[in-house]
């Protein structure tokens, strides 16, 4: 990239496009491209063949925004190899997914529990939309044949909950004792209130067999074991492992404990990359006391606190941020991420406006890039280049191995270039390390 070592390209999948892009930061030039038959819905990535696995949206976000339904797998060449529908009128593929070591697809759903059912797990029937409750889970599926899948491992987060609502339910007990549960009737956010956990974003750990999930409404990350049996992953084995952000989900601390504000893409940095093991959120912002500003996150997790739900806000610790100079230049209040390159440097996706920047561990933006000008090749009816999160390969990734990687379009690439520039100059990042950075002014929900 641009006045940085790393070389590789970009994997964008504008969220109203049918299209998917490869870009080359270097001349911002597109080198590839697939067409699908749907929209983003939401998440698109390589594999080491050269395939591209990416969700397409197949109906409406009215019962959660990010709502996708289909998982789709095409060759370089574009023909269509592998399609696997979850969607229906009780069940819904959405937001991410990640590809397991052994090829297998895993990936967020959510199902509709029917009120009658909700109430008698303890929810508040007054917290019920629409006389429903929309509940995450965790799907694992392995790819069968050219349209199916078999699902071989599940995790349901109504299989976790506690709650002090209702006396004569199984699950009552004290939520601040719990910290391993999840309380069914917080009320974490006061805007976006679609779905009750809102989980939308997944990493898995081969080294420890876990799975890293971001739930926004709860302002929470949680760490939940791969390793138990479908069956286990519904008794105490599937409970939290881990969860930080907010403690207060828990009854655990007070409004000033909060460090997250609708996170998105939590991931944990990869082996052999600078802070390897950390965790890199987008931290949205979204009711942020201190103001309305997006920020993103390292967070450290001694070994210790990786396993007890209780110590992950006490001991876990932010060793690095960015913000801008002028905080509230930079903010998106949905999709968004970020993703640690081999150089040390981090690729932000700003999702709402479609703008990527590549910013140095000191804060300086090395290159930016405008997703809105891709586009003006008529694959959406909106010109609207916004973006859940955009994956960086390296120019020797398995995945590029003898491929054409020319630019498609040169002319479009020194566009999106040249419309990023004075988002370059407006947004001077900084560095903060420590405690988390704040503003003056006091906004947000009561």
């Amino acid at each position: 990239m641009s006045e940085s070592s790393a070389s590789g390209y970009v994997l964008i999948a504008p969220q109203d496009s049918t299209y998917t892009y490869l870009v080359d930061p270097d001349t911002g030039g597109v080198v590839h491209t697939w067409k699908s038959d749907y929209t983003a819905g939401l998440t698109a990535v390589l594999t080491d063949d050269g395939h591209l696995l990416r969700a397409g949206k197949v109906g409406s976000d009215y019962m959660l925004h990010g709502m996708g339904g289909v998982i789709e797998e095409y060759d370089w060449d574009g023909k269509l190899v592998w399609q696997y529908f979850d969607s229906s009128d009780h069940e819904f593929q959405h937001h991410d997914f990640t590809v397991l070591p052994n090829g297998n697809i895993l990936y967020i759903a959510a199902e509709v529990i029917p009120a009658e059912e909700a109430i008698a797990l303890g929810r508040d029937p007054s917290q019920l939309r629409d006389g429903v409750l929309v509940a995450d889970k965790m799907v694992e599926v392995m790819p069968v044949g050219a349209t199916g899948g078999v699902v071989v491992w599940e995790w349901r987060a109504i299989d976790h909950i506690i709650q002090d609502n209702a006396p004569t339910k199984a699950n009552y007990g004290d939520v601040a004792a719990h910290p391993e549960r999840i309380d069914v009737n917080y009320q974490g956010r006061c805007l976006y209130p679609d779905g009750w956990t809102h989980i939308n974003g997944v990493d898995y750990d081969a080294a420890t067999d876990t799975i890293l999930v971001s739930s926004r409404n709860y302002n929470e990350l949680w760490v939940i074991d791969h390793g138990t049996t479908t069956a286990g992953a519904a008794g105490p084995a599937g409970d939290l492992l881990w969860r930080y952000g907010n403690p207060r989900a828990y009854r655990a601390g007070t409004a000033a404990d909060q460090v997250l504000f609708g996170q998105h893409n939590a991931k944990w940095i990869d082996d052999g990359l600078p802070g390897a093991g950390d965790i890199l959120v987008f931290d949205n912002g979204v009711d942020r006391p201190q103001g309305t500003y997006s920020r993103v996150l390292e967070i450290n997790v001694p070994d210790a606190a990786a396993a007890s739900p209780g110590l992950g806000d006490k001991a876990a610790s932010i060793v690095w941020s960015y913000v801008a100079a002028r905080p509230t230049d930079m903010y998106s209040s949905k999709m968004s991420g970020a993703q640690r390159l081999p150089d040390g440097t981090t690729l932000v996706t700003v999702g709402d406006a479609g703008n990527l920047l590549t910013v140095s561990p000191a804060g300086a933006t090395l290159w930016s890039y405008d997703t809105n000008l891709l586009t003006l090749e008529g694959s959406a009816a909106r010109q609207d280049g916004s973006v859940f999160y955009v994956t960086w390969y390296a120019a020797d990734s398995p995945a590029l191995a003898a491929k054409n990687l020319e630019a498609e379009n040169p002319a479009l690439g020194a566009l999106a270039r040249q419309a990023a520039t004075s988002l370059a100059d407006s947004l001077h990042m900084a560095q903060r390390t420590g405690s988390p950075f704040t503003l003056l002014a006091t906004v947000g929900c009561t």
